[in-house]
């Protein structure tokens, strides 16, 4: 994993917590297109099927990302590449 995803303050970060989906991954997805490459953005949320869904845009979309879980909130950090 990168070391920019682990280390440092984010670029971005969007509380998301309360959100159902899709508007999670609608918000996501809108925000990663605006970003410059090597940014990156922090998601907070507590919508479980985000946890996977997110990790799953990003795959396809060749962003690494990082999934930690606090209890019922979880945070997602992903690298904006290309």
């Amino acid at each position: 994993m990168s070391d920019k995803l682990k280390k440092g303050k984010p670029d971005v970060t969007l509380d998301l917590r309360g959100e159902p989906c899709p508007e999670p991954q609608i918000e996501i997805v809108k925000r990663l297109n605006q970003m410059k490459e090597g940014q990156v953005i922090e998601i907070i949320s507590d919508d479980e099927p985000a946890e996977l869904s997110i990790p799953m845009i990003c795959e396809s979309r060749g962003y690494p990302c990082e999934v930690e879980r606090e209890g019922n909130t979880f945070r997602i950090r992903i690298l904006k590449t290309k």
